[in-house]
């Protein structure tokens, strides 16, 4: 009776101590390669009114847990800001000018790509107030990890990294000048 109990007690320490977290994703930092690559539209007054999210995203990552923008923001918001930050920081961010609208096309990330790597791969729409639009997809690789923590902590580190390149794609694309 003794040994039962001990294991039944044994058994719910460890299913109450493996119980998931959230991963949170650093807030977003400017990229200085965008900020430089914005500088060519000096005259420009842009913002960012709203992304949104039109596929299922799994936030899941392993038994872990999810990942989750901090501040409580959803992704959609996290893009959305890392967007009006890079304008602010170039100075062209104007709630006067034109407003740039976007939807999430496809939206994955993996922990676990080969057996140390991991991706966030993300598309986006974007169109402008003036009628110009155009897509970007990005895929971003980074070393995660072989064990679920150290895999998801860094999966949950590289959104900022994965955004930021995201938003290079859109700066330095040949048809940026035309949402402006």
């Amino acid at each position: 009776m003794q040994a039962r109990l001990s294991v039944v007690v044994l058994s719910l320490v460890v299913v109450l101590s493996t119980g998931c977290s959230t991963m949170q994703p650093p807030r977003y930092s400017i990229s200085v390669d965008n900020i430089q690559a914005l500088k060519n539209y000096a005259d420009a007054q842009i913002q960012v009114s709203d992304i949104n999210q039109s596929v299922n995203f799994s936030a899941g990552c392993r038994l872990m847990g999810p990942i989750e923008p901090a501040d409580g923001l959803t992704i959609p918001m996290f893009i959305t800001k890392a967007f009006n930050d890079e304008f602010k920081m170039a100075g062209i961010y104007s709630e006067l000018g034109n407003r740039i609208s976007g939807d999430i096309t496809h939206i994955t990330f993996s922990s676990i790509d080969g057996l140390t790597n991991g991706n966030w791969d993300i598309g986006l729409s974007i169109k402008s107030t003036n009628g110009a639009s155009f897509s970007v997809s990005n895929k971003y690789i980074f070393k995660s990890g072989f064990d679920a923590i150290t895999a998801c902590n860094a999966t949950a580190d590289a959104l900022t990294p994965a955004v930021q390149d995201l938003i290079n794609k859109v700066v330095t694309h040949q048809d940026f000048k035309k949402l402006l």
